[in-house]
């Protein structure tokens, strides 16, 4: 079972050199269109294969499947995105965002949203991996929402840093530049104040929206990678 992004995993993030930021974690503004195109394009999957993973907690939370079709579902899920991502000539740093880092990530937050029932979904253990099977169909049906409600954050966070990537380069900045937090915190806002637990009070919305924010505020750096001087961040997203 791989279940909305975990705050335990280890990031191994090395900063760019000569480099020019339009984020404070280290988002690198793209260098050309070339760039820009594939880093755009990993970013929208990044926020598609979440989608696509929450979609195989939702069936699993509902009954609908079980340990091994949740798996299979999440390993299609995870090799589109490979597929998609990497290869990209102008920017290989993307071949080290992996699909199956995005999936343990997603998984090991998940028992924030599936926290009311007793039973695992599944044979995922440790610090971290706490998602239990909802015990009834509202409850069920009160933490999918949520879920997918989460899953949405995520894209806007994205989308918060791609605005900030655009004005950059629209801006020709020279000088680093930080101009997405009040895109993130409007976005965090929208998200508790539209997201209803009452049949799953054991859900914690600012835990939640904070724990997306840091985590892609962090991977942001996998993501926006390629440098102009060339000199790619190293080290796996895992």
């Amino acid at each position: 079972m791989r279940l909305i992004a975990g705050i335990g995993i280890a990031l191994l993030l090395v900063a760019s050199v000569g480099a020019v930021h339009f984020d404070k974690y280290g988002g690198v503004v793209p260098k050309d269109k070339k760039v820009a195109a594939c880093e755009t394009k990993a970013a929208k999957q990044v926020a598609t294969a979440i989608k696509k993973l929450t979609a195989c907690h939702v069936q699993r939370a509902l009954g609908k499947s079980d340990e091994t079709t949740e798996e299979a579902c999440e390993k299609t899920a995870t090799d589109t995105f490979d597929s998609k991502v990497h290869n990209c000539a102008a920017a290989p740093c993307l071949d080290k965002l992996m699909g199956s880092s995005i999936s343990f990530i997603t998984d090991g937050q998940s028992g924030r949203v599936y926290c009311s029932g007793t039973t695992p979904f599944g044979d995922d253990k440790g610090d971290g991996f706490t998602a239990k099977i909802p015990p009834d169909k509202k409850t069920a049906k009160c933490e999918n929402k949520v879920a997918m409600k989460a899953a949405a954050l995520t894209g806007k966070i994205i989308g918060c840093h791609a605005k900030a990537a655009k004005a950059a380069i629209k801006a020709k900045s020279a000088t680093d530049t930080d101009t997405d937090d009040d895109c993130e915190a409007a976005a965090k806002t929208a998200f508790k104040n539209g997201t209803k637990t009452t049949d799953c009070s054991c859900v914690d919305l600012d835990a939640i929206a904070t724990a997306i924010v840091n985590l892609n505020d962090l991977a942001v750096e996998r993501i926006a990678c390629a440098s102009p001087s060339g000199a790619f961040v190293d080290g796996p997203f895992d």
